[in-house]
């Protein structure tokens, strides 16, 4: 077990990895509680912990964030229940972006290539996600590590992204493919 937790932290402060564990705690305590209230308790929270936040988020309940520090949000942004969202890698969420429910973004890969040492030992590349003005990604989605969803870009739901997109697109399936524009 010990050494288990010793491979995952290795690569951070003591400092970092109590701002995590404050992130967590937090994130995950506001997380629950319904209503307006809630919503603006964890409005409060992205006011604190996130890197930059401008204007207003409407985050619904269970959204999990990781790595807040790491992680731009835009004005007018809504993020639906059941989310979990990290910014190991470093994320940018434009203004008017809408999340459906229990969506993954994911800002960082776990190399594979070396066959003597486990995948879960090997340190994760971090890798900056983007996500420009005025997109919409659908419930269940998933977007890759890396990848940039141009403007006006819409996500069909159950996608998985692993690519960049164009501006004013609309992408669906796995893996997504462009299937109109707006």
């Amino acid at each position: 077990m010990f050494n288990f937790i010793r491979n995952k932290i290795k690569d951070f402060s003591i400092r970092y990895l109590i701002f995590l564990e404050i992130e967590a705690f937090f994130f995950t305590l506001i997380g629950y509680i319904p209503t307006r209230v809630g919503m603006l308790l964890r409005w409060f929270l992205i006011k604190i912990f996130f890197k930059k936040s401008r204007g207003f988020q409407y985050i619904k309940t269970n959204v999990i964030f990781e790595h807040a520090d790491r992680i731009t949000i835009g004005r007018n942004v809504g993020i639906n229940c059941n989310c979990y969202i990290n910014g190991f890698g470093g994320l940018e969420m434009g203004d008017y972006v809408l999340l459906g429910a229990s969506i993954t973004i994911t800002t960082g890969v776990h190399p594979v290539k070396n066959r003597n040492e486990p995948v879960f030992f090997q340190r994760s590349i971090p890798k900056k996600t983007i996500i420009e003005d005025d997109v919409w990604i659908g419930s269940n989605s998933v977007i890759l590590p890396g990848i940039t969803l141009r403007k006006g870009t819409v996500i069909g739901a159950n996608s998985v992204v692993t690519k960049d997109t164009d501006e004013y697109g609309i992408y669906g399936g796995v893996p997504a493919k462009k299937i109109g524009e707006r």
